[in-house]
C-alpha cells in the first residue's frame, strides 16, 4: 500500500493523459495500440507518454536516494 501511495504521488506531477497511459501500460498490461485507440491519440504520442512517465519515475528516484 505504501508503495502504491508513493507511485501516485510521483505520477501526480504528470499530465493526466501521461498518467493515464503509464498505468494503463503498467497496471492493466494494456498494448501501446490499445491505449492509443482507449485515449484516442497516436501510438506516436502513447510512445511520448510512456517515455516521459518512465523519465519521470527514474529522477523522482534518484532525488529521493540522495
Amino acid at each position: 500500500l505504501d508503495t502504491l501511495c508513493e507511485l501516485d504521488a510521483m505520477l501526480a506531477a504528470l499530465g493526466d493523459n501521461v498518467r493515464q497511459a503509464f498505468l494503463l501500460s503498467q497496471l492493466e498490461g494494456m498494448t501501446y495500440k490499445a491505449i492509443a485507440e482507449t485515449l484516442d491519440v497516436s501510438l506516436i504520442t502513447v510512445n511520448r507518454y510512456i517515455a516521459k512517465a518512465v523519465q519521470h519515475c527514474l529522477i523522482y528516484s534518484l532525488k529521493n536516494e540522495l
